[in-house]
């Protein structure tokens, strides 16, 4: 029980934060019409292709100070975070539903019968099992919920 409770307060503590900084990084982004072209240190590039192989992105810098890469991972966008040592922080993933398990599938539909699922993004972070943001929408009742692949939903 103690385990199941310290990863809640794990993933309520990655939300706010994955939250706080996607919603300053997309309100940045509105506030500019032409990007910035932004070159991140020499130990972020390194460690952005040894993470990321063949993949191209561009690249902002949180209000945090550290380098988002963005890229485009077929058709979807993907977010990577490093600090300026070159730590990758987190990987943040558009994912379509069929990408989410049976699993969590089930488990949103049951909890929340009559939403549909709006949006789906995976989110990684080191030491922790990959989890799921999921947008769900009913009318004009909307909801964010946290899910993982065993169907563990956490609001």
């Amino acid at each position: 029980m103690r385990t199941v409770m310290k990863n809640t307060l794990m993933l309520t503590i990655l939300l706010f934060i994955g939250v706080a900084v996607s919603a300053q990084t997309h309100h940045n982004a509105k506030k500019e019409d032409t990007p910035k072209v932004i070159t991140p240190p020499d130990s972020v590039t390194t460690a952005f292709q040894a993470k990321f192989s063949g993949m191209t992105p561009t690249w902002q810098v949180t209000p945090a100070g550290n380098f988002c890469a963005v890229m485009d991972n077929g058709g979807k966008k993907e977010y990577a975070e490093f600090d300026s040592s070159g730590k990758w922080l987190r990987t943040k993933t558009d994912l379509d539903l069929t990408q989410l398990s049976d699993a969590a599938k089930t488990a949103l539909q049951t909890q929340y019968p009559g939403m549909e699922i709006a949006a789906v993004q995976k989110l990684e972070y080191e030491n922790v099992n990959p989890f799921y943001k999921v947008d769900l929408k009913q009318g004009d009742q909307e909801k964010s919920v946290m899910v993982n692949d065993a169907g563990y939903i956490q609001e």
